[in-house]
């Protein structure tokens, strides 16, 4: 337990700081605050060698069996989305509490683009899915996949409604990890499904800044 806390307490303390943040920080202000939470993490993750872009890399080239791994996860993290956008519609009275990025002009939206498609992916798979994951036996490794998936989604959502619906995002993205124990390839999923979503809307927002 004390390896696990001191691998731990410094990505946890980073996102308790960004948390209580979103409490005092105007929405307006989200898009900034968000960036830098996935910022610091990010350097973080280099500086203690937990990340390589180059060992990113060579897993891309691992061929049919990687890739395969990829596409099943990038599939159930789809349904996962699919489900939630159900459970919303059925119970529309529901406050999700979503934190929000506004984008309102060029800048904010490059920061949106680096904050939703190119920063998630690596520091959210680094932290709550190969930090926050424990695989030395069953117990433990069932405690903290609820662990990590109640503060993945803590990190996203604001009330508890919002919090369990972000908490079925990240179930297939976490027995991802706990099937292959290869972080690279949630990751590769978790990029290739913010492209395809969060590009959409990078894009309608260009059309709609040009207007």
């Amino acid at each position: 337990m004390s390896v696990y806390l001191k691998k731990n307490i410094i990505p946890l303390g980073i996102e308790i700081i960004f948390i209580i943040s979103c409490f005092i920080v105007p929405r307006d202000y989200y898009i900034y605050t968000n960036f830098v939470f996935y910022s610091v993490l990010l350097i973080y993750f280099i500086a203690v060698k937990d990340f390589s872009i180059k060992e990113w890399g060579s897993n891309l080239k691992k061929g049919k069996t990687f890739w395969k791994s990829v596409w099943v996860t990038a599939f159930f993290f789809m349904l996962a989305f699919a489900i939630t956008m159900i459970l919303e519609n059925v119970f529309p009275y529901l406050e999700t509490g979503t934190i929000g990025l506004r984008r309102s002009n060029g800048f904010e939206l490059f920061l949106f683009a680096l904050s939703t498609i190119i920063l998630p992916p690596i520091v959210e798979e680094i932290f709550f899915r190969k930090g926050l994951i424990a695989l030395e036996n069953n117990t433990i490794m069932t405690i903290t996949l609820v662990f990590s998936m109640f503060l993945y989604a803590a990190e996203h959502a604001l009330s508890l409604w919002g919090i369990f619906l972000t908490m079925i995002w990240a179930f297939p993205l976490s027995i991802s990890f706990i099937k292959t124990k290869n972080v690279y390839i949630p990751m590769t999923a978790h990029f290739i499904i913010n492209i395809i979503g969060n590009g959409s809307e990078i894009l309608f927002t260009i059309a709609r800044l040009l207007q």
